[in-house]
């Protein structure tokens, strides 16, 4: 299928960089001694089998083929301490599909909801969304633009800041503190979140408030 084929042109893209070797492989938690890893880790995800399940037709949509890959990282990420190699390279490379998703999700969406297969998923529209990214995914964040970001942030509903403070416990847990002696009191500091983890997190809080906007 035409999506297919560039589901798996974003694959190469993870796959060529020089890290991707530690996750193209299932892990042999009993070779490796990793006697825990099934415990924490509930659903193992390699590079090697997405394309394998890709190729015999186990994943039958875009959102199952990223869902997949970015479960790869997480898992690492979840795993293996943030100071360990695995960790960092996984931090690395879940950014990187990010990232490339984002450029590319638009045109594969199309794709899939073009008729193939007769699934007729409507693909969401992702235009205005792609076209107010920022150009540099690199650059710094300004103090501007942390300000507004701490706010945002802090005018989330329920569910959907849960979610983003889960994100910065996982990527970074020394970030987000207790403040004072109210359990339900939180302070975070995102001097000390990377340019990468900020952009991504400054990506889904806009996009939450984008659909709560609609749903008004």
């Amino acid at each position: 299928t035409e999506w297919g084929k560039k589901c798996m042109l974003v694959h190469k893209h993870i796959a060529i960089q020089q890290e991707a070797y530690v996750f193209d492989s299932p892990v042999d938690a009993v070779a490796m001694g990793l006697h825990d890893y099934h415990t924490i880790i509930t659903r193992p995800m390699d590079i090697g089998t997405v394309k394998k399940n890709m190729d015999s037709g186990i994943i039958t949509s875009p959102d199952m083929f990223i869902d997949d890959m970015k479960l790869v990282f997480q898992n690492a990420i979840k795993y293996n301490h943030e100071d360990h190699e695995v960790h960092v390279w996984a931090k690395k490379l879940f950014f990187m599909i990010e990232n490339k998703w984002d450029k590319e999700s638009a045109a594969i969406l199309k794709k899939f909801s073009g008729g193939e297969g007769g699934r007729g998923v409507a693909a969401p529209s992702t235009g205005k969304r792609l076209a107010e990214e920022p150009h540099d995914e690199t650059a710094p964040f300004t103090f501007d633009e942390k300000r507004d970001l701490c706010a945002s942030i802090n005018k989330l509903p329920g569910k959907q800041l849960v979610r983003a403070l889960s994100l910065i416990h996982e990527m970074a847990p020394k970030v987000v503190m207790q403040k004072g002696d109210d359990p339900d009191e939180i302070e975070i500091d995102l001097d000390k979140l990377e340019t990468a983890t900020l952009r991504h997190l400054d990506r889904m809080v806009r996009e939450a408030h984008s659909k709560k906007k609609k749903r008004a």
